[in-house]
């Protein structure tokens, strides 16, 4: 490239306290789906960002929860464009245990790393998201419009499974599939200023089972009755439970599903060379240590497997998880001695390379058939399909020629356990990666999640993560010219 980026910088540096405000200003603002607390404050906030970036169209998007989403669209004139994901939420935070206010978005200095913005959502993914915003802004000041044009879809659902963002891409498909690829931008670098590059996803499945003893035909029907009534009353809440453990070998793990294996490929050779050289990233540690998602305090009889084959299994095997259960007494503000009249359980099912999140569907909701279960209602939430990129992707080739040129170390990550509603733009052809750039923050969704303001040691600050978006626009227009 060989290009003079001191203008952009000279830009940042004159602009840091308005940019570092406005990634406050958003991070205080809470959008908290579960709770359906700050969504239409938080997409309202963001049409404004997007206005005074200069998109010619804005539009909130309703949705049939509330929680509504936006769309807007810079035109530059340009021969590329870019699809970009935002997600506006985050998981809630009570405060207990933080350091300060959560959604106070505080300026505090950690001994380790300097200062740092102490928030819900500085590192996943608000802050790195208004640090793009800012790019963006610098960007079309010093050179007057963007090398690329932009689509922005933006959702403020994506921790309650993304129910409505399949509508929302739907409304705008003929757009999207103009579209080059799709991006969303994060901060990624490790402490030691490692860049992880994650090229696929696994589809994620979102299902609510319920039964009811209105559909069922016994038990109560209309509401709960005492809970002496049991000896001579069904139980709603017992066959539920019944049911879900129909999906699940009791001593092998192993899903019962007729046919749910069948579509599960063979690790390949290359597959597990590479992941081979993941675990060499990682000298010392073992699996639970570096497996995103997963936590030291857990336990189990995957710790008996090496880290290569914990790495293969958590990418490329498929799970069922019950996420939540209820019914009766659950806690104040219900009743207990009570014989429910209903049950329901919420699952989430997720699928590698190889599956089909509609064939998976129809596979469980045949089984409760074929079980005798079929009164249990069965709502999928949502359903995204497993996604992968090319490494020799324009947009992939754009992020690591950056890296590469500024001697910034990193490797690929063929998969990950979790998924979500970017897959979507595959569909539409386009190469997708999610979560990317540079900075270096932590917690995120836990207690004292944080985001580093300043450059220390090998990590970038908000100005070098905001400078590598600058270059990534540039060098992905420039692609293939």
């Amino acid at each position: 490239m060989n290009q003079d980026y001191t203008a952009y910088r000279t830009y940042l540096k004159q602009h840091w306290d308005e940019d570092i405000s406005r990634i406050q200003e958003f991070l205080r603002q809470p959008c908290i789906p579960s709770n359906n607390i700050g969504c239409t404050e938080s997409a309202q906030l963001l049409m404004r960002y997007y206005r005074e970036l200069g998109c010619q169209e804005v539009e909130l998007v309703e949705t049939e929860s509330g929680r509504p989403g936006v769309f807007a669209y810079l035109d530059c004139g340009a021969e590329k464009t870019l699809v970009n994901y935002c997600m506006l939420d985050t998981k809630p935070a009570d405060g207990e245990g933080w350091s300060s206010n959560p959604f106070a978005a505080d300026l505090v200095d950690r001994e380790d790393v300097g200062a740092v913005i102490l928030a819900r959502g500085a590192q996943g993914r608000k802050g790195p998201y208004i640090s793009w915003i800012n790019a963006l802004r610098a960007l079309k000041e010093v050179d007057g419009k963007l090398p690329v044009n932009i689509l922005f879809l933006a959702e403020s659902e994506e921790n309650c499974g993304s129910p409505n963002y399949k509508a929302f891409v739907k409304k705008y498909e003929d757009r999207i599939a103009k579209a080059d690829a799709a991006f969303c931008p994060g901060a990624v670098q490790s402490r030691d200023g490692q860049v992880k590059l994650t090229l696929g996803y696994k589809g994620l499945i979102n299902i609510r089972f319920t039964c009811s003893g209105l559909l069922w035909g016994k038990g109560p029907q209309k509401r709960a009755t005492h809970a002496a009534a049991q000896a001579l009353i069904e139980s709603p809440t017992w066959r539920l439970i019944e049911a879900l453990s129909t999906f699940r070998d009791h001593e092998t793990g192993r899903l019962l599903i007729r046919d749910f294996y069948i579509d599960e490929p063979p690790v390949t050779d290359e597959e597990r060379s590479v992941a081979e050289y993941v675990c060499n990233q990682f000298p010392g540690k073992s699996w639970k240590q570096f497996l995103p998602m997963i936590g030291t305090d857990v336990k189990g009889e995957s710790d008996l497997l090496s880290n290569v084959d914990a790495c293969l299994k958590f990418w490329y095997s498929p799970s069922f998880n019950i996420n939540g259960l209820a019914s009766g007494f659950t806690g104040p503000g219900t009743e207990v001695f009570r014989l429910p009249n209903q049950a329901w359980a919420l699952c989430d099912v997720r699928v590698p390379r190889g599956y089909s999140a509609q064939k998976t569907i129809a596979r469980i909701r045949q089984h409760l058939i074929d079980r005798g279960y079929e009164d249990i209602s069965m709502e999928v939430i949502a359903a995204y399909e497993p996604c992968q990129t090319s490494p020799d992707s324009d947009l992939c080739s754009a992020v690591t020629g950056i890296l590469d040129e500024e001697h910034i170390p990193w490797f690929t990550w063929p998969f990950v356990g979790g998924g979500g509603p970017w897959s979507l733009f595959s569909e539409y052809g386009l190469p997708t990666l999610f979560d990317v750039g540079l900075g270096y923050g932590g917690n995120a969704g836990g207690i004292d999640e944080f985001l580093s303001v300043e450059s220390s040691g090998a990590c970038a600050g908000i100005i070098d993560s905001e400078l590598f978006f600058i270059k990534f626009l540039k060098r992905f227009a420039d692609s293939n010219r």
